[in-house]
């Protein structure tokens, strides 16, 4: 009984808690994620009248049960303004990649010094600047090598920036950090495997928690987390953020699922082609 009143309390000063907040402070942490789940709703219900949408570039890409194409299909769908002023505006896709360069630089600055909502949110903009440069680019017959590189370049930037600032964060935990280090390593590792493999004509788009699946879900969960952490923890000066920790660690354990499953593809790609003599860098 008195765990139950106690727990009651516990809820209610957590919710009262995240009322008194400043607007500028609501509204990334409140405002945004249920902006987000009504348009979400609204495209559902627009699928359920008119079919899913089918965009050709999600059918390149690996299917993956942490991200149901409904949600990728979504994030296009919300892509079609932004992208359209963009191109009004004379945006250029390298111009849109480095925007989201910058952005990641911000977010991991604000999750490095505990502001989760913000650095959060500010990520999943960097992401989704990441995928508007290649859409601005097919729309405007702009694909390039050169941009191709740079995008893939700043990719990898943005991986580790991103990374960063949740060490810095978690930098005293003896839990989260390895997590995030291990998490870092994985993700790392998954890029670098798939590009080497492509390198050498060898396919190895497989495993999970790709680049556009980490985004989603770290974002997302860093974005939220204060929430979650409103109730479980309320009022603590150094928030674990216990929904990021579940999350990185499912992320540490799937990202090196993958990078070492990807290093099995190529192994066996390159055995089947005969390319032993291929030189080492």
């Amino acid at each position: 009984m008195l765990t139950s009143i106690h727990h009651s309390s516990q809820a209610q000063s957590a919710g009262q808690l995240l009322w008194s907040l400043p607007w500028a402070v609501k509204v990334p942490l409140l405002g945004l994620p249920a902006f987000w789940i009504l348009s979400f709703l609204i495209y559902l219900l627009r699928c359920a009248i008119f079919g899913m949408d089918r965009t050709a570039r999600i059918d390149n890409l690996f299917k993956s049960p942490w991200l149901p194409r409904v949600v990728m299909e979504f994030g296009y769908w919300m892509f079609r303004i932004p992208v359209r002023l963009c191109i009004v505006l004379g945006i250029t896709p390298n111009m849109i990649t480095f925007g989201s360069f910058l952005l990641t630089v911000g977010g991991a600055v604000a999750i490095g010094m505990g502001h989760f909502a913000l650095g959060g949110w500010t990520l999943l903009f960097a992401f989704t600047c990441d995928a508007w440069d290649g859409i601005v680019a097919r729309a405007t017959n702009a694909c390039s090598a050169s941009g191709e590189f740079f995008d893939s370049t700043v990719d990898r930037y943005n991986d580790l920036i991103t990374y960063l600032g949740y060490l810095y964060y978690y930098r005293n935990d003896k839990l989260a950090l390895p997590l995030v280090a291990l998490a870092l390593i994985g993700s790392t590792l998954v890029s670098y495997t798939r590009a080497k493999g492509d390198a050498l004509g060898i396919d190895a788009s497989v495993g999970y928690m790709q680049r556009h699946e980490r985004a989603v879900w770290l974002g997302g969960c860093t974005a939220v987390a204060p929430i979650v952490s409103a109730f479980v923890e309320p009022g603590s000066p150094q928030p674990l953020y216990h929904f990021v920790i579940i999350v990185m660690a499912l992320m540490a354990v799937l990202t090196n699922i993958t990078a070492i499953w990807r290093i099995s593809v190529v192994m066996n790609g390159i055995k089947r082609q005969g390319l032993h003599g291929a030189p080492h860098e």
